[in-house]
């Protein structure tokens, strides 16, 4: 026996009930797709801002579990979605109150339809410290969403096989992670066993933060899974913030951010010349001058 209205297989009825009078309403969610919102998004009433944090790993697309078309609806209730790309916290938050527990924006998650998966939402405070501290690091680490980088996850995922496998990602000590191999060329030759052992064992590190699934047949697939990746979180906030600016600027920029998150670098030139480099490799829409540091987006 379940009392009313806390069925755990049945977590979107309780959601719903901190939607339906909220003024503002922040989602923190690693997985959501149409369906999962859809209801949610109903019930809010019209005139609410939305502020959402989840995660397009192009492999979580194919699998169902995750759906960038959500962008199209957040956007056109005026909401706003941000990326990272190892958020796995599930959030909800309305003025003064928070849902926090197991349960993602989709209709297994929530039990939209039929009893779905066995999840728990378990209400505090805004105010939690906790929840205060990851929303601070997710804003301070995301990226904030387009429609290119929709575009590009969903292009991303199409060059995958049907059923990737994906090692997990290995956790970084940091929520700012960085690429520190230069050149990025060299990620794909250590992917395929193609660079001696001693290069090898730098460049793993990077894979795995990234946390590039196995059984990618071309360099092209490759490459857009890397750069759908570093659209997200702290690099593709980087990319949004320091591109067309000079490089002293971009330098300048990227001192500052690290800063916002507690990191401290020791050769920020170095740093944003690595990070410039594989932004220009992995992403098309990005280029660097010739002959200089500068990013053009």
């Amino acid at each position: 026996m379940t009392q009313s209205g806390l069925d755990p297989q049945r977590c979107g009825e309780r959601l719903l009930g901190l939607a339906r009078d909220a003024e503002g309403l922040t989602i923190v969610s690693p997985f959501i797709t149409v369906s999962g919102i859809e209801p949610l998004l109903a019930a809010l009433p019209s005139g609410s801002s939305l502020e959402v944090f989840t995660r397009w790993r192009p492999d979580e697309v194919v699998a169902g579990v995750s759906d960038p078309r959500v962008f199209d609806l957040i956007s056109q209730r005026g909401g706003t979605v941000a990326l990272h790309p190892v958020v796995h916290a599930k959030a909800y938050i309305a003025g003064p109150r928070a849902l926090v527990g197991s349960a993602n924006i989709t209709s297994n998650g929530l039990g939209w339809h039929r009893p779905g998966a066995v999840e728990i939402l378990v209400e505090t405070t805004a105010d939690d410290p906790a929840l205060v501290s990851l929303l601070a690091v997710l804003q301070g680490t995301s990226a904030p969403a387009t429609e290119a980088d929709r575009d590009a996850v969903i292009e991303a995922a199409a060059m995958l096989p049907t059923a990737p496998v994906r090692p997990p990602i290995e956790a970084t000590d940091r929520t700012d992670w960085l690429p520190m191999y230069r050149p990025p060329e060299v990620l794909w030759r250590v992917y395929t066993g193609q660079r001696e052992e001693s290069v090898a064992e730098i460049v793993r590190p990077e894979l795995a933060a990234l946390g590039v699934p196995t059984g990618l047949a071309t360099e092209e697939a490759f490459n857009r899974y890397v750069g759908a990746i570093l659209r997200q979180g702290f690099t593709g906030r980087i990319a949004r913030e320091c591109s067309n600016l000079t490089t002293m600027k971009a330098v300048q920029r990227l001192v500052e951010l690290c800063g916002e998150t507690g990191r401290t670098i020791s050769d920020p030139a170095d740093a944003w010349e690595t990070l410039a480099a594989w932004i220009a490799h992995f992403l098309p829409n990005y280029q660097r001058i010739s002959g200089g540091t500068r990013l053009i987006g």
